[in-house]
């Protein structure tokens, strides 16, 4: 079962070289480009998989104006799932939904005041928001992505 770990520097090298199936692309961005906004941000939170020793995928974990900028209105309670990548080699193992089930836990260990984690899916991506499914999100509203077309918010309380 993979685990989640507070991105390390080490952990660069092989998310330098994690590759995203071509029908991804779209939906979701490269850990190198996010790895550097993330650090930067004291609301957030760059979050690395790794399935035995090897770092396999990455996520952040943020609130404040990046969680608030997907909400119809701010909400100091919620932590946002951004760029969920997990190396194409990895997929279809479980490795995703076994790491998005371990999210709850793991927010609330270092985002103590959260009472809910949520994402975005684009509705163009429904292998995603069968992922998040599984692993325990529920819908809670649509939103309008603009160019990106509508996108599903999808959310799970935190224990």
């Amino acid at each position: 079962m993979p685990t989640l770990t507070p991105y390390q520097p080490a952990h660069l090298a092989a998310l330098s070289t994690l590759q995203l199936p071509p029908q991804q692309e779209g939906f979701t961005a490269y850990p190198a480009d996010l790895i550097p906004e993330a650090e930067a941000d004291p609301d957030s939170l760059g979050v690395s998989i790794l399935d035995g020793e090897d770092v396999v995928g990455y996520f952040v974990l943020s609130r404040g104006a990046q969680s608030d900028k997907y909400l119809p209105e701010p909400d100091p309670a919620s932590v946002a799932i951004r760029a969920l990548s997990i190396d194409e080699g990895c997929q279809g193992r479980g490795v995703g939904t076994a790491a998005m089930a371990q999210t709850a836990d793991f927010a609330r260990q270092h985002f103590p005041q959260a009472e809910y984690v949520f994402l975005v899916v684009n509705q163009r991506n429904a292998h995603a928001r069968r992922v998040y499914e599984k692993a325990g999100f529920a819908d809670w509203f649509v939103r309008d992505g603009g160019e990106h077309g509508p996108q599903w918010v999808m959310r799970r309380s935190l224990p």
